[in-house]
C-alpha cells in the first residue's frame, strides 16, 4: 500500500512590496500607537476604516488615524512620524516667515531643515544668511518678499526636499561626511 501526503507549502514572501497600511498616532504624531495593514477587498477596507477611525474618536481627538504605502509595519510607522515632524517644522517656517513679512520688509532667510526654526535675522543675501549659521549645511536659504507670500504647503514641500537632500548625503552636491 502506497501512502501518499501532501502537505500544504507556504510561500514565504522575501520580497517587500508595497501595500496599504493604516497608522494611529498621537495628536503630537511623536508616538505611533498602532498600525495595521490595511484589508483588500473595499467592504472589509471600509469596516477596517470605520473601526478604527472610531477608536481614535473614543480618545477625544487625542488620536489620529492615517493611511500610508509602505513596505512594512516599521515602514508605515516611519512614514507617519517623519510626515508629522515636517508638519511640525513647516508650521515653525511660516511663522518665522509671516513674522519677517509683517515689518513689510525683504530679504533672505536661513530656515533649520530639521525643525523649522530661524535664527530671528533678515539678511541682505544668500551669502550672509549662509555665512551666519553655526551648521550651514543644515540650513535651507530663501529670499522672501512681501509681494511672494509662503503658504503652509510651500513650506512643507520645501522641508521635505531638503530633509531628503541631506538625508541622502547630499549637500549642494558634495557628500556631508568626507
Amino acid at each position: 500500500m502506497t501512502i501518499t501526503s501532501q502537505t500544504t507549502a507556504f510561500r514565504v514572501e522575501l520580497d517587500k512590496r508595497p501595500a496599504g497600511y493604516l497608522v494611529i498616532a498621537d495628536d503630537a504624531g511623536r508616538q505611533v500607537l498602532y498600525v495595521e495593514r490595511r484589508a483588500v477587498h473595499p467592504e472589509e477596507r471600509r469596516a477596517q476604516w470605520n473601526e478604527l477611525e472610531g477608536a481614535c474618536l473614543d480618545a477625544e481627538g487625542a488620536l489620529f488615524l492615517r493611511a500610508y504605502t509602505a513596505v512594512s509595519h516599521g515602514h508605515a510607522a516611519t512614514l507617519a512620524r517623519r510626515a508629522y515632524a515636517v508638519a511640525d517644522a513647516a508650521a515653525r517656517m511660516s511663522e518665522a516667515i509671516d513674522a519677517h513679512l509683517q515689518g513689510g520688509r525683504s530679504g533672505w532667510l536661513a530656515i533649520r531643515v530639521a525643525d523649522g526654526g530661524s535664527d530671528g535675522v533678515l539678511h541682505d543675501g544668500y551669502e550672509a544668511a549662509r555665512a551666519a549659521q553655526h551648521y550651514p549645511e543644515r540650513c535651507t536659504y530663501f529670499p522672501v518678499s512681501p509681494l511672494t507670500p509662503w503658504t503652509l504647503r510651500m513650506c512643507e514641500e520645501l522641508l521635505d526636499f531638503e530633509s531628503h537632500r541631506l538625508h541622502r548625503g547630499l549637500v549642494h552636491g558634495a557628500p556631508i561626511c568626507r
